[in-house]
């Protein structure tokens, strides 16, 4: 499988940013794709040495198809721009699992963001897969595909000239990554 890349844009680099945002975008241009097929999930986003990793599994991946691959790497990139990482549980918050929900969804709205003008097919098919989990969740950690697709719907931008616009008022703006390329699965496809 390819090594994926993130691409950033110039004129973003350009503009003023705050400290946080420089090293959001530092981040996201730091990340290292690592394939192994012994990771249980698709894909999962790490700090190592400071420095973020995505690791993921290649033959998952290639079960869900071009268009939710392109999705979850968006996800992944998107814990990594918000810093999403073991030591935000300690925050004070008594629920764990809730913090990770949140994580989850902040993440699928970064790549719905992100996504939205440039690859609408990849969030379409997420949305589509997840609302056919409807109430089934993978794990404590994460919500309910229901709750998925809701978050992606309420995330996309309101304004199609402004792709940074979105009916979300909690979410942030967002540094396009580039589409993973993958083999077509049936995962992927839109219903008939």
């Amino acid at each position: 499988m390819r090594r994926f890349t993130i691409a950033t844009v110039v004129t973003a680099l350009l503009l003023p940013a705050g400290a946080e945002q420089a090293r959001a975008v530092q981040r996201l241009i730091d990340v290292r794709q690592v394939a192994t097929d012994t990771l249980r999930d698709v894909a999962l986003a790490v700090f190592e040495h400071g420095r973020p990793v995505i690791y993921y599994n290649p033959g998952l991946l290639q079960q869900f198809g071009p268009n939710l691959t392109t999705f979850f790497f968006a996800h992944e990139y998107g814990h990594v721009r918000f810093g999403h990482t073991g030591a935000a549980l300690v925050t004070g918050e008594s629920d764990p699992s809730a913090i990770r929900q949140r994580q989850e969804l902040e993440a699928d709205c970064y790549a719905a963001r992100t996504l939205a003008e440039s690859d609408p097919a990849a969030v379409g098919a997420a949305i589509r897969f997840f609302t056919r989990l409807g109430p089934f969740r993978f794990d404590a950690w994460h919500p309910s595909g229901s709750q998925r697709a809701a978050k992606i719907l309420a995330c996309m931008p309101s304004d199609p000239e402004n792709p940074t616009a979105s009916s979300d008022s909690t979410s942030a703006s967002h540094i396009p990554v580039t589409q993973p390329q993958s083999a077509a699965a049936p995962l992927d496809a839109p219903p008939t």
